[in-house]
This record gives structure tokens, sequence and C-alpha cells, in this order.
């Protein structure tokens, strides 16, 4: 029996796309970019509670200054509609949804972004990989807080 990803991707569809050519870029010239020149940020709300659906939304921007030879700086919102699997564990549902719809939709951000800057006059960016997953939070321990209470 085959088992089935917890999470399913309904579809995804761009709400904003601006690619900005930097008509100062020296391509024989080192870029110096970080990953702390990208913003990168999401919001993740449930949508049906019945169903388990699940709307993420994922802004990225890029806008650096010369000193940093980028060829392109950027804004792109793109918009996610997911499923959760009945069966999956309620109390891990937002977890899921905010560590891997994210990431599917960082991907294809990355593949968006590249195509659009493929029409410039520049060689297109590859945006750096990104991690959304934040470490679970440490339980409250129950016997610290009963024998404090006594």
């Amino acid at each position: 029996m085959k088992t089935l990803p917890p999470l399913e991707c309904l579809g995804y569809f761009v709400t904003a796309l601006t690619v900005t050519a930097n008509p100062n870029h020296k391509p024989k010239e080192k870029v110096v970019l970080t990953s702390d020149d990208l913003t990168v940020a999401a919001k993740c709300a449930c949508t049906d509670k019945a169903t388990r659906h699940w709307h993420v939304q994922l802004t990225i921007r890029q806008a650096v200054g010369p000193d940093k030879n980028a060829p392109y700086n950027f804004r792109l919102v793109m918009i996610g509609e997911f499923e959760v699997i009945a069966g999956f564990t309620p109390e891990h549902e937002r977890r899921l949804v905010e560590t891997n719809a994210c990431s599917m939709l960082m991907g294809s951000a990355r593949e968006v972004l590249r195509a659009a800057m493929s029409s410039g006059p520049y060689l297109p960016m590859l945006l750096p990989t990104w991690s959304f997953y934040q470490p679970p939070k440490p339980a409250a321990d129950t016997k610290q807080k009963k024998l404090a209470a006594k």
C-alpha cells in the first residue's frame, strides 16, 4: 500500500512580480550578495479546519545598493493552497504547513524568478535554498510548576 504524503499542494500562483535589472552591474566583477540581502516572509492561515485547508503567502524581496554589484533586484509574492491529509496529527499540523508548504513555495519561487531574470540583460540569479524549519519549543516541565505551586 502506498503511503500518502501528509501535505498536498492544491495549487499556487504569483500575485506580484517585479524584476529590475541594475544598469550599473559589471558582469566581469564579483557579485557580493549574501543571504542577509534577501528578505523572506511567510504567512500561513488555516482557511477551513474541517477540510484542513491552508492558505500560504510567501514574499521574497531583494533590494540592494550598487555596492553589491547585483545584476537584479526583485520582489515576488506567491500564494499557495494546501491540504493536510486526514489522519495526520492535528497538534503538528501548523508546524507541517509552516515548514513544508513554505519550502514548496520557495522552490517554485526560485524557478519563477530565474525564468523572469532569464529575459533580462544579465545571467539569471539562482536564489539560495531556504529553511523554514523551526525547532519545537520545549514543553513546559509540569512537575517543576506543581512543586513551585506548593
